[in-house]
């Protein structure tokens, strides 16, 4: 089977992750050909039969990229948050400006969450389309991730952890290591705003302190999570 991996807009994070596979690379390589991939390729083929795609369009060029991507490959994956959302540059939606994922513009396949993705996805991803066997993105929490770990509650020690609401699948990284979850894979489907936002007013957060931390990658929900907080 034939790979590409394509950038749009951003920070091409997710293309440095893809190569971080390492030793899965190997493995990779004997399955699979890396036929489009402009940082290690000065060659580049289409059509692919897998074509992975970070970043989000943001202007009419990128637009018609994604698209000939679309029609050339027979199965599309939205890698990393900027593809799937938009991202951190989904923030200039709160100025009047337009940054969307990709799958605004055109049909996405599977998603690959996360800033930057997992790699135990990846491969996980990968393995399940060359067996034909169903890939299917955790539609769980982060929280049980940590319970899991054995991580303590980071709200219990005044850190504002959006794993309450982010879609688990990336283990519990940041919590595990002392960081808040920023929900950088965005909201599991059937998440309750109200409940968390409740939570973390009953911590001591402040109203803007929790908009704030719904606006970095959360932009679905932050009209609604402002709505509530001006009505409760």
């Amino acid at each position: 089977m034939k790979i590409g991996v394509f950038s749009l807009t951003c920070c091409e994070g997710c293309s440095v992750q893809f190569l971080n596979i390492e030793s899965d690379i190997l493995k990779l390589v004997e399955k699979f050909d890396i036929k489009n991939f402009r940082l290690i390729k000065e060659r580049n083929e289409m059509p692919v039969d897998i074509a992975f795609v970070e970043g989000f369009p943001s202007n009419d060029e990128e637009v018609e990229k994604l698209s000939y991507i679309r029609e050339n490959s027979k199965i599309l994956v939205s890698m990393g948050a900027c593809a799937s959302n938009a991202g951190i540059p989904g923030m200039v939606n709160y100025a009047g400006k337009k940054a969307k994922g990709i799958k605004e513009y055109v049909d996405v396949d599977y998603f690959l969450y996360g800033c930057p993705f997992s790699i135990d996805e990846l491969m996980e991803l990968i393995s399940c389309i060359f067996h034909g066997k169903e890939f299917r993105n955790k539609n769980q929490n982060v929280c049980s991730e940590c319970y899991l770990r054995g991580v303590d509650c980071l709200l219990d020690k005044h850190i504002l952890c959006m794993g309450g609401v982010a879609r688990a699948g990336c283990n519990a990284v940041c919590p595990y290591n002392g960081h808040e979850c920023s929900a950088c894979r965005g909201g599991y489907e059937g998440i309750d705003i109200k409940s968390h936002a409740r939570l973390l007013l009953s911590k001591g957060f402040s109203e803007e302190e929790i908009i704030d931390a719904y606006e970095m990658y959360m932009h679905e929900y932050v009209e609604e999570l402002k709505k509530w907080l001006k009505e409760r």
